[in-house]
């Protein structure tokens, strides 16, 4: 992940839909509200990512950019990275000493109450992850404490070496690699490994052998697509260690209340891990064979797609699905918001938005809105963001909805939210970036 410059949005009225029938999902794209004017504040830095803690304390991180990590890598090989024979150039005699100082200083953190940022002291610690390609190492983080709540990050947030996902909301921190899980204790500032590394009586280099040899083009994947259930309470990943047949994956689950890993789906071809819908059920292939997982009793509840051209399913959250299709050689996709019954797979259709979208829809803490980035010219991009309220039944385009329309101009990059009236978008301008707390009037 890359550090973006952000927007803030607070909207106490956002946005729109159209309630549907289901499965073949017949609604009409809804029209675009915009009544309510949103005030758009400049930051007088940027932000990359927001976290918010079990206390309800807000911390803004304001990463090293690509500007800055390029910087850096100049500084600790000032000679290049490889030669013209392709051979490893080595770095600077102070190489550790001398990142970490450069992190340092440009890497801050702020504390967000109302519109005032306080920065944050950041404490470093290391901790010992284990990877496929550099075998055990330390990796520095940092901790921040605001009020009664600690956060951890890695150092180079968006550029460090390895996966890292939390959900600050459960005080639950977790880096991965593609050879195990590690819970970050916060308070402690310590690591604990979660997943095992053996299988069936195997080690991970014993089964790596064993696979390499009916399948010499076959590499093992230990773990991968690691995802956190929103009650904090289960972990799950994808692997093939347990797989017989090429390009096969099963997917595994971690009770981080007691420990137990166990297998939740047996291998197949189509187990990507879309992601949590609620607590306890995480949905499972992207395509027309998507499934409901229930990680308490392992039951699978197939999902009743429409059947519609180059179908992805692209999110889900909170008992809601997000299905985007596009027709072959267009740039422009549909995003039809749906709801799911869990315990019959059945879709209903909430609402539909088309243009040039994001990827990656992202839904507010509660589930009952969501942001897509959005555009209507591919050859400009995505450079506004379309919110719909799930609740209201009504979706606003942030640059129509904004009193100062070209705060918001410009190319977005990323979203996310703070709490369900606050969204933290990245916007570049060319090669400038910058950030907006944008909110509603009267506020």
């Amino acid at each position: 992940m890359k550090k973006w410059p952000r927007i803030t949005v607070i909207a106490t009225t956002l946005i729109l839909l159209g309630v549907a029938t289901s499965q073949v999902l017949q609604a009409s794209n809804p029209t675009i509200t915009s009544e309510n004017k949103l005030v758009a504040v400049p930051y007088e830095k940027n932000v990359s990512n927001v976290m918010v803690g079990e206390n309800g304390e807000v911390l803004l991180v304001d990463s090293i950019t690509d500007e800055e990590y390029s910087e850096m890598m100049s500084i600790l090989y000032p000679n290049g990275i490889v030669d013209a024979q392709g051979q490893d150039i080595p770095g600077i005699n102070d190489f550790d000493e001398s990142r970490a100082k450069f992190v340092a200083e440009h890497m801050k953190a702020y504390s967000l109450v109302g519109e005032e940022r306080s920065e944050v002291t950041l404490t470093p610690f290391k901790i010992s992850i284990t990877d496929e390609s550099n075998g055990e190492y330390k990796s520095l983080f940092y901790r921040a404490s605001v009020g009664k709540d600690n956060f951890v990050f890695p150092s180079e947030w968006g550029n460090q070496s390895f996966g890292f996902i939390s959900i600050s909301e459960k005080n639950i921190y977790l880096a991965y690699t593609d050879m195990g899980i590690w819970r970050i204790d916060p308070e402690n500032m310590t690591a604990k490994k979660l997943s095992s590394d053996s299988y069936s009586g195997k080690s991970l280099a014993e089964i790596s052998l064993g696979i390499a040899k009916p399948h010499s083009d076959w590499y093992l994947t230990w773990i991968d697509s690691v995802n956190i259930s929103p009650d904090g309470k289960y972990v799950v990943y994808r692997t093939n260690r347990d797989s017989i047949e090429l390009n096969e994956t099963s997917v595994w689950g971690i009770d981080l209340n007691t420990g137990e890993e166990q297998q939740l789906i047996d291998p197949s071809l189509n187990n990507d891990i879309v992601g949590f819908i609620t607590d306890s059920n995480v949905v499972v292939g992207a395509l027309s064979d998507t499934r409901i997982i229930d990680v308490n009793n392992k039951t699978a509840i197939a999902v009743d797609v429409p059947n519609l051209p180059n179908l992805r399913i692209s999110s889900v959250k909170d008992g809601k699905i997000v299905i985007s299709s596009y027709d072959n050689g267009s740039s422009n996709s549909t995003a039809f918001i749906s709801s799911v019954d869990a315990s019959t797979g059945r879709i209903s259709e909430i609402s539909r938005v088309s243009g040039y979208l994001d990827g990656e829809p992202r839904f507010s803490p509660s589930g009952s809105k969501i942001a897509i980035g959005y555009g209507n010219d591919p050859m400009v991009g995505i450079d506004d963001v379309m919110i719909v309220d799930l609740s209201t039944n009504s979706q606003k385009l942030l640059s129509n909805s904004s009193q100062s329309a070209r705060a918001v101009n410009g190319n977005i990059i990323r979203f996310q939210w703070v709490n369900d009236d606050e969204v933290l978008v990245n916007a570049r301008y060319g090669s400038d970036s910058t950030s907006f707390m944008v909110k509603s009037q009267g506020e």
